[in-house]
């Protein structure tokens, strides 16, 4: 499956919902790396949460991982403090747990999730946090 993705940017809620599916290659990685860079500008550095619905995503080859990691990191650096991740493949599962354990060897920021109700129930309990 060709890959796609797409971004929801809630600036109210402070919670930006991204899909991804499909089979990424270093290109259409590159591009979703630009437009998740453009996103995340919109909150200027202030702390807010993702879901990362990645449900029907393939797991990564290495240099595409590599790009992934970059993005990830370049996210947390722009205030991501809490990232709600759902996959339904247990290999992009623990490709995606091991590149945040890159950027931080103790990952407090990415969470696993089994449903979107889950992921919001988790950003409920955070939300109020977000600036104490």
């Amino acid at each position: 499956m060709k890959a796609n993705f797409s971004f929801v940017s809630v600036p109210s809620e402070r919670t930006i919902r991204l899909r991804m599916q499909g089979e990424f290659d270093a290109r259409s990685m590159s591009r979703f790396a630009e437009e998740y860079r453009r996103v995340c500008e919109e909150y200027s550095g202030r702390p807010h949460m993702v879901l990362a619905d990645m449900r029907g995503t393939a797991p990564l080859k290495a240099t595409t991982a590599e790009i992934f990691g970059e993005i990830i990191a370049y996210s947390r650096r722009r205030g991501v403090v809490c990232c709600a991740h759902l996959s339904d493949d247990t290999v992009q599962k623990l490709q995606a747990s091991r590149l945040g354990r890159s950027i931080s060897e103790y990952d407090e920021t990415t969470f696993d999730v089994v449903s979107v109700d889950e992921a919001e129930r988790l950003f409920a309990e955070r939300r109020p946090k977000l600036d104490g």
